[in-house]
């Protein structure tokens, strides 16, 4: 700590916009000298992102120089989420040196709704137009692996696609709408937060921050 009392704490923090589960506007979370805290902003109200961070390295006295590693996830999910999460983050790089790293959020789901529990998980969210976004991944040794790459696809090829061992996991919205319209049993998350992507095994990439574009839901690199 330096003489005037101000945090010099080498930290992680990770920031999430894209409200998978409907929990959380954006959310961030800290991890400091092997302890973390999480700030979040309610679903459905405005929040200023970069206020959030600001005020969780307040609270735990660290100096937002001291952070030496950015996690987000990148999609897909809320447009405006992601817009603005990624846009922060690349805004961070380009007046640091902070290291970044992205992660899919299909993959920080399939690992969120296992827990540490070993298995494959289709991940489901409405993609609109008869559409379902979906991808496969195996949680396997402590580590997530893609099996499929994430894309939107017709919903009955998708169900087509579940197998018996497949774990199926999709916000609480469209999992009830499954299964009154085709009989599908899914895993709801809740209590989504930017925690869930500190959580090791998870396939995240560096990349530099100017470079880093957010997967939305309709773009053209989900359509099969």
């Amino acid at each position: 700590r330096d003489p005037f009392g101000v945090g010099r704490l080498s930290a992680t923090l990770a920031i999430t916009g894209s409200d998978l589960c409907g929990d959380a506007a954006f959310s961030a979370a800290l991890c400091a000298d092997g302890e973390l805290s999480v700030a979040a902003v309610p679903s459905g109200q405005r929040g200023d992102l970069a206020t959030l961070c600001r005020d969780l390295c307040a609270s735990r006295d660290v100096d937002p120089s001291g952070i030496d590693k950015v996690i987000v996830d990148v999609g897909p999910g809320s447009y405006t989420g992601l817009r603005v999460a990624v846009t922060f983050v690349r805004l961070l790089g380009q007046f640091s040196s902070l290291k970044v790293e992205g992660v899919c959020s299909l993959a920080v789901l399939a690992r969120h709704v296992l827990g540490n529990a070993e298995g494959s998980v289709r991940t489901l969210l409405d993609a609109r137009r008869g559409r379902l976004h979906t991808a496969l991944h195996r949680h396997e040794g402590g580590c997530v692996r893609e099996i499929e790459k994430p894309r939107a696809v017709a919903v009955e090829d998708v169900l087509a696609d579940i197998r018996g061992d497949h774990v199926v996991a999709a916000p609480p919205a469209l999992a009830a709408q499954l299964q009154s319209q085709h009989g599908v049993s899914c895993l709801t998350a809740t209590g989504w937060t930017a925690a869930a992507l500190l959580v090791e095994g998870l396939p995240r990439f560096s990349a530099d921050a100017t470079a880093l574009e957010p997967r939305y839901l309709m773009a053209s690199y989900a359509e099969s």
